[in-house]
C-alpha cells in the first residue's frame, strides 16, 4: 500500500474547531479526489476555492489550511501510487455505522463535485464503465442512511461499498488520464 498517509482525521476535526463535522471532512477528501482525478496538477488555492464555492469550508484558518494542503498532497500521491494505495478518508471504525455511512455518502457527493469542476468536455469521452461508476456514486451520494442496523452483514456491506468506491475512483482516474507517453502499446 501507499506510503502517503492522509492527515489524522480526528486531529483535523479538532483543528476545524467545530466548523466541520466528520461527514464534511470526508466530503473534503471526496472533493480532493474528484478534483485531482480531473485535474491532477491542481494546487491548494484551487482546492480551497472549490471547497469555498461548495460552502464546505470557507476561509480556513492556518492550521486547517495546512491540514487541507497535506490532504491534497497525500491524495495526489495515493492516486498516483502504482500499488493502488488510495484510501478513503472517513471516520474511524469505532464510530457508528450510521455516521460512517453518512460520511461515505458525502464523500461521494464531494467526489462528484470535484470531478465536475473542470469546465471542459473531458467527461464526455469517458468509457461506459466509468459512466456507470459515476451513476453508482450518484446513488450512493443520495442514499438514505437512517436505516443502518449495525449488524455484521451491514458492516461487511459498508466495507465492500468502500472498496468499490476506491476501485472505481482509480478506474475513473485512469479513464480520464488516457495513455501515458511512457505506456507501451502492444
Amino acid at each position: 500500500m501507499s506510503s502517503a498517509s492522509l492527515p489524522d482525521f480526528e486531529h483535523t476535526l479538532a483543528i476545524a474547531q467545530g466548523n466541520l463535522g466528520a461527514a464534511d471532512l470526508a466530503e473534503c477528501h471526496g472533493v480532493a479526489c474528484g478534483l485531482l482525478v480531473r485535474q491532477p496538477d491542481s494546487g491548494i488555492d484551487v482546492f480551497v476555492g472549490l471547497l469555498d464555492m461548495l460552502e464546505i469550508v470557507t476561509a480556513p484558518g492556518t492550521g486547517l489550511k495546512m491540514s487541507l494542503q497535506e490532504l491534497l498532497n497525500s491524495t495526489r500521491r495515493q492516486l498516483a501510487d502504482e500499488e493502488l494505495g488510495l484510501m478513503l478518508w472517513l471516520p474511524a471504525d469505532d464510530e457508528t455505522l450510521e455516521e460512517r455511512t453518512a460520511a461515505l455518502a458525502q464523500w461521494c457527493s464531494g467526489f462528484l463535485a470535484g470531478l465536475g469542476s473542470g469546465g471542459d468536455d473531458k467527461l464526455e469521452a469517458m468509457s461506459e464503465d466509468a459512466n456507470e461508476a459515476i451513476r453508482d456514486l450518484q446513488q450512493i451520494a443520495a442514499a438514505d442512511v437512517t436505516d443502518t442496523g449495525g449488524s455484521e452483514a451491514d458492516e461487511n456491506a459498508f466495507v465492500e461499498i468502500c472498496e468499490y468506491i476506491r476501485v472505481v475512483t482509480l478506474m475513473i482516474r485512469e479513464d480520464l488520464r488516457g495513455p501515458d507517453s511512457e505506456d507501451m502499446i502492444h
